[in-house]
């Protein structure tokens, strides 16, 4: 039966009324989540470019000339030269320990070729696991360089009586190499795929594991005499291996069916991989402790699956987030896990795998705690309103 404009209008009239009086939260989702998105999202992105790149410097020649492209990237706000080696095996090791993203090597007689009209070499070299860093690095070392070059092929010529126009169009000496390491075809999915599979087992935890307390409040009875650490830690165990299974099916997936590189080994993937895990489960059984019923135990987790992609530093790097970004980060699992997993894949090693494994398993370990502090407390309430409700 087709329904009239009266009963069309009531009908409207009464979701209104319930969405604003009844139920203001979907209200909320419908128009304060979009704003907090897009909050998110312009505080994360606000700075536009990536600033402050760790850059190291291995300069061979040690001349004015060199020291004069030296302070060329050091005035630069893309790069922030954090030290100044004297090897090659220095400046590898700062590179792979990720003390430096980009060196800027220059090499022996770099003066004395450009005095004598010859072409010299400028090599950079950087870390591609991040290419965030690295395409901001590519070009603008390529405008550094250039530009630099050009001035000293300008004072060259004009020397033989060019005019500057002439000189400036005749010469440039100075010519860029880029070596690439560990990423050096700019995969996007060597570069993507790791960290959104573990953003998409993130969401998996999260969803499964988001009403394993809350569930219990409707029959708290049922677990009288039994301690509230035995009672999580005995529902927390099987997600825990079931979320391994699936972290490491992630990873199998990966690597042979999209050829993501598996440069790091087995048991350093499982250990990032089990710190992870954990933490996630605690952070969705604290979800769990915390809501009042089923219902938003479901709906909680939806609002911390967004933000904590978005500010872990896998999509765009902390060093570019402004402080209030950088310090929300760090309350994350994700931010300690995602870059160490695509290191360890790309790079085969990552230097803060033990510092952030540690991290995390404090991190769900102190979770827990309060996880259990609350189901105790919430516990002996209800337990106590029920026996008043049999007297």
């Amino acid at each position: 039966m087709a329904v009239s404009k009266m009963q069309l209008k009531d009908i409207i009239k009464s979701e209104f009324r319930y969405m604003f009086c009844h139920n203001p939260k979907i209200i909320f989702i419908l128009i304060g989540l979009p704003i907090l998105y897009t909050m998110l999202f312009g505080l994360v992105y606000n700075g536009n470019i990536v600033k402050n790149i760790p850059t190291l410097i291995y300069d061979q020649d040690q001349t004015p000339i060199s020291f004069a492209l030296i302070q060329s990237f050091a005035d630069s706000e893309r790069y922030n030269i954090v030290t100044q080696v004297t090897s090659q095996e220095d400046m590898m090791e700062s590179l792979h320990h990720g003390d430096a993203l980009v060196a800027v090597v220059i090499p022996p007689k770099f003066a004395q070729d450009i005095k004598l009209g010859k072409s010299s070499q400028v090599l950079i070299t950087i870390s591609t696991a991040n290419l965030m860093f690295s395409n901001a690095i590519l070009g603008s070392v390529q405008e550094i360089v250039q530009t630099y070059s050009a001035g000293i092929g300008q004072k060259s010529l004009e020397g033989l009586s060019q005019t500057p126009s002439q000189a400036l169009s005749s010469a440039a000496p100075i010519r860029l190499a880029v070596r690439v390491l560990h990423n050096p075809t700019f995969s996007y999915s060597n570069f993507m795929l790791p960290g959104l599979g573990i953003n998409g087992l993130q969401l998996a935890i999260m969803l499964a594991i988001c009403y394993i307390l809350a569930r219990e409040y409707t029959r708290i009875s049922y677990w009288e005499g039994i301690s509230v650490p035995s009672i999580i830690l005995g529902k927390l165990v099987p997600y825990w291996l079931l979320s391994m299974v699936g972290f490491v099916l992630c990873l199998v997936m990966n690597i042979a069916l999209f050829d993501v590189p598996c440069r790091g080994d087995i048991g350093s993937l499982l250990l990032i991989g089990s710190a992870f895990t954990f933490a996630i489960i605690n952070v969705g059984t604290f979800f769990s402790a915390i809501v009042p019923n089923i219902v938003y135990a479901v709906q909680l987790p939806m609002l911390y699956i967004m933000p904590a992609y978005l500010f872990s530093g896998y999509s765009w790097p902390i060093l570019a987030m402004n402080d209030f970004s950088k310090g929300f980060s760090a309350l994350l699992p994700i931010t300690y896990a995602a870059d160490t997993l695509r290191d360890l894949l790309l790079a085969g090693y990552s230097p803060s795998l033990f510092i952030n494994t540690t991290l995390l398993f404090i991190f769900g370990s102190v979770l827990f705690f309060l996880s259990s502090l609350l189901f105790c407390l919430r516990r002996k309430k209800l337990l106590h309103t029920d026996q008043e409700a049999i007297l």
